[in-house]
């Protein structure tokens, strides 16, 4: 959400301020576009909440990929370019990583804010409340879950037989550090983007195809499953007392017969 406000601001208000632009770029094509990988996002069209949260991801590393890299072949983003015909575009260190970083943070203390002291009492007394932490820590097979917990048993932050629990101090902490580094690992490929079109949006198909391969996932194994319960529990209603419907037979006359009544 946060990102995505900024690409707001960065569009409609301040659509001349390079700075800003440059760490909506940095956040979109480093963080956000890890994200649909590591939050498992999956293009699931019947789905409001996983639409969602796939466009809340997706859409701003679109949006800076077509101001990064606009027809003309030309870049607003760049004025140095513009003024010099033929001057390297760079993003910098700046660009690239402190701001980005910097503006993470400023995130990550708003989150702490909200979480632990505006609204720590609507959360203690609804356990099933979802937010990012109790998700991220509660998903044991979302891979980031899954090198948080090694990494600390490894280190004898966590005991072997030891789960992280939301609610503890304990648990916060690793992971707003393990995000933070996450974050600015996320980071390291940023430059080559915006240095070369084609591994950009190679990057974004690839990330794209993870998510369409998700969705398929999705709809074949969840709504194959719900499709079989269904004559599953036709069976349990159709099928006499006392008798199996699994015997075949008789049995599966009766019960066809009981359908066609219907």
């Amino acid at each position: 959400y946060f990102t995505n406000a900024s690409c707001f601001v960065s569009v409609l208000l301040l659509p001349q301020n390079s700075t800003l632009w440059r760490i909506n770029y940095a956040s979109s094509n480093g963080l956000l576009l890890a994200a649909i990988l590591a939050w498992r996002n999956s293009l699931v069209f019947h789905s409001l909440d996983k639409i969602t949260s796939f466009a809340l991801h997706m859409m701003p590393c679109l949006l800076t990929f077509l101001q990064r890299w606009p027809s003309d072949g030309s870049s607003a983003m760049c004025p140095q370019q513009l003024d010099e015909g033929n001057a390297e575009c760079k993003l910098g260190v700046q660009g690239a990583f402190t701001d980005p970083v910097l503006f993470y943070i400023s995130w990550q203390a708003y989150y702490i804010i909200q979480t632990e002291v505006i609204d720590r009492e609507r959360l203690k007394g609804d356990p099933d409340l979802a937010t990012s932490m109790r998700w991220i820590t509660r998903d044991t097979k979302n891979p980031m879950h899954k090198m948080a917990l090694s990494a600390c048993r490894a280190t004898g932050i966590l005991k072997q037989n030891e789960k992280f629990d939301p609610e503890t101090v304990k648990t916060k902490t690793v992971f707003v550090a393990f995000q933070l580094f996450f974050m600015m690992s996320t980071l390291v490929p940023v430059p080559f983007m915006f240095s070369n079109c084609d591994f950009h949006w190679v990057c974004l198909m690839l990330v794209f195809g993870f998510a369409v391969w998700n969705g398929s996932n999705y709809y074949f194994e969840v709504f194959a499953a719900r499709y079989i319960q269904k004559f599953e529990d036709q069976k349990k209603v159709v099928a006499p007392v006392g008798v199996s419907p699994a015997k075949g037979g008789d049995d599966d006359k009766l019960a066809c017969a009981v359908t066609k009544e219907e």
